[in-house]
């Protein structure tokens, strides 16, 4: 008798194990998918794309096929020029889309490597985005150019991700003394390939702005110690102060925008996206935290894909 009452009691708590496991599979998978309620959502969704990769109206047309009494299928042909990236758009499509259930199964055509993207939702093709070379479009980019100031070489992990961009994003490194740049650049030892240094006053601030005649001096022992050393320069008419210093580089930050923590998370990616579209000014000089860094990685695909170019920021003509 004990042995079956065993045996009940292991059946039975297999099966609470069983129902318990179902739940939460369903429940996952129920939280995780999301639902499609219109074929109209799955256009906004493919419009949102074209809007992220600022891909114009003008480029963009619709065909329909029917299929059936009932239902007629969208085709989106868009002209693209040669240098958009077509594996981007698919990949972040694919991730837009996913969520609610559509496959996104694709066909390239050679030699004109054009791409044809086939929306599938219940094992049904709903729609599909011809994407299309067109010789006589060409990129619309938007050079700007970002620093970023730290009081100290940051941790390994920031300049690791930092590396990780492949990006000419300069460290701006905050100095008092001379001397400083052989120590720092000995500490950093090649870990970062663009370094610039930015003279301070004790009160943090810009040291050819407040004291020109402290700063000459100091520039005039940089260029003995260290030859060929970048000088970050915030002011305006700073040329006349650095015209006899042609061993060192002026980088001229004079009409940078300053971007920091304190501006929070949204109103700071607002500023960097509107940097591609200023004309006064395409430079932006952020004050580097581990958060401000974690946004900026967190926005640059985003910048990329409207279509700014990173380049580095501008020397100052002596």
């Amino acid at each position: 008798m004990k042995e079956q009452k065993k045996k009940k009691l292991i059946a039975i708590l297999l099966l609470v194990s069983c129902f318990i496991s179902g739940f939460i599979l369903f429940s996952t998978s129920d939280k995780n998918t999301k639902r499609l309620s219109t074929l109209s959502q799955a256009d906004s969704l493919i419009q949102q794309q074209f809007s992220s990769f600022n891909i114009p109206e003008d480029q963009i047309s619709v065909g329909t096929t029917r299929v059936d009494s009932n239902f007629y299928r969208k085709t989106y042909f868009v002209g693209l020029p040669y240098r958009f990236s077509k594996t981007q758009f698919h990949a972040e499509l694919n991730d837009a889309l996913s969520p609610f259930g559509i496959r996104t199964p694709a066909r390239v055509t050679f030699p004109q490597k054009n791409v044809n993207i086939q929306l599938s939702y219940r094992e049904t093709v709903i729609r599909t985005i011809s994407l299309q070379t067109d010789p006589e479009l060409s990129l619309q980019q938007n050079d700007i150019s970002l620093l970023l100031a730290f009081g100290d070489i940051p941790e390994s992990q920031l300049i690791s991700q930092l590396n990780a961009l492949a990006e000419p994003i300069p460290l701006v490194l905050k100095i008092e003394q001379p001397m400083q740049v052989q120590t720092l650049k000995k500490e950093l030892n090649g870990q970062y390939a663009s370094v610039i240094f930015w003279f301070q006053n004790k009160n943090g601030d810009d040291l050819i702005k407040t004291n020109p005649e402290a700063a000459r001096a100091r520039l005039d022992r940089l260029q003995d110690i260290s030859p060929n050393t970048k000088v970050l320069v915030t002011q305006n008419d700073a040329a006349q102060l650095i015209d006899n210093f042609n061993k060192l580089t002026f980088v001229d930050a004079s009409n940078a925008q300053l971007l920091h923590e304190q501006l929070g998370k949204k109103s700071f990616l607002e500023e960097l996206t509107l940097l591609q579209s200023n004309t006064q000014t395409f430079l932006a000089l952020i004050t580097g935290t581990e958060t401000t860094v974690e946004w900026l990685i967190q926005k640059l695909p985003d910048l990329k894909k409207a279509g700014a170019r990173i380049i580095p920021p501008p020397k100052m003509n002596l």
